[in-house]
């Protein structure tokens, strides 16, 4: 009469499942991006932007601004100007028109343009990517970060003044025995009378909050974190990656053109553009396959 079962997600799983294949069945095709987790098939590399005139002359040049007009309209200069009669008439059977074209010629990367002041969409060799703002600016900030830190001789910049940090006496107490050791970092201090910490130059990189800021975390840190050799790990991996996401360019906020091309630049020469410090995606993909499918082009 009543069957359980212990795992009832196999009953959500059975029932996508059977979805999908029914709306296969249908001609039905959902497009869905899919993480990008290694290098597509072109270098990580690309050329001008989907606004401005190609190198060798092919394509016509739009601008954002300009108007569009089909041919045969008169006074219409953008879409929806103009209504068009619905078809009454069964729509042919689809041909296989890939999107990449028919030479099949490698293509560099192509920059689009930014959605919802979020997210660059990139024309790609094999689909449209996506890549999350913030989380690049996170990923570029954090190896920049650990390169200053993590080098054999860093670079070290001297303030102008040195910068007075005050902490309560416990922080003090549990910052003191880096103070040398931080030397190694590029950081030049000294503790002061009473809780004060005086902060005459920085790893090269780093701001001068940015650099409060790592000295803020050593000395809030817990007990158990107090060994000078568990420093260089907490500076390079934890410090870093905190610093990154804090300074990174925001969700929502409009970029330029050539904000845009260098935060790509910046994001293809690092050695994981994958995904950010804390693991979250970067690169998102929908394939010209899943295109081509979902326009019936297949």
């Amino acid at each position: 009469a009543e069957v359980r079962f212990r795992d009832q997600r196999i009953l959500r799983r059975t029932y996508d499942t059977l979805r999908e294949a029914l709306g296969t069945a249908r001609g039905e095709a959902p497009v869905r991006p899919s993480l990008v987790r290694e290098p597509p098939g072109a270098p990580l590399a690309w050329q001008g932007s989907a606004w401005e005139p190609r190198p060798d002359g092919e394509g016509e040049t739009r601008r954002h601004g300009e108007g569009w007009r089909f041919e045969g309209e008169q006074g219409t200069d953008r879409v929806g100007a103009a209504r068009l009669p619905q078809a009454a008439f069964e729509p042919l059977e689809p041909r296989a028109v890939p999107l990449s074209g028919r030479s099949g010629a490698e293509r560099p990367f192509s920059l689009l343009g930014q959605y919802k002041g979020t997210v660059l969409l990139l024309e790609g060799p094999d689909g449209l990517y996506l890549i999350d703002q913030h989380v690049a600016h996170e990923r570029i900030l954090y190896e920049r970060v650990r390169r200053n830190l993590a080098a054999d001789e860093p670079q070290s910049q001297r303030l102008l003044e040195p910068r007075l940090i005050e902490l309560s006496r416990s922080e003090t107490l549990r910052l003191e025995p880096f103070v040398d050791e931080l030397e190694r970092f590029g950081f030049e201090l000294a503790i002061l009378s009473g809780s004060t910490l005086a902060l005459a130059a920085v790893p090269a990189g780093l701001g001068q909050d940015e650099a409060e800021e790592v000295l803020r975390q050593l000395a809030s840190g817990d007990e158990s974190s107090d060994d000078p050799g568990d420093l260089e790990r907490r500076l390079v991996e934890e410090a870093a990656a905190s610093i990154s996401c804090r300074a990174a360019v925001k969700m929502h906020e409009p970029l330029g053109a050539e904000e845009m091309k260098q935060l790509v630049t910046d994001l293809f020469a690092c050695e994981s553009p994958f995904s950010c410090p804390h693991g979250r995606p970067i690169l998102l993909k929908i394939t010209d396959r899943e295109l081509e499918t979902a326009y019936q082009r297949r």
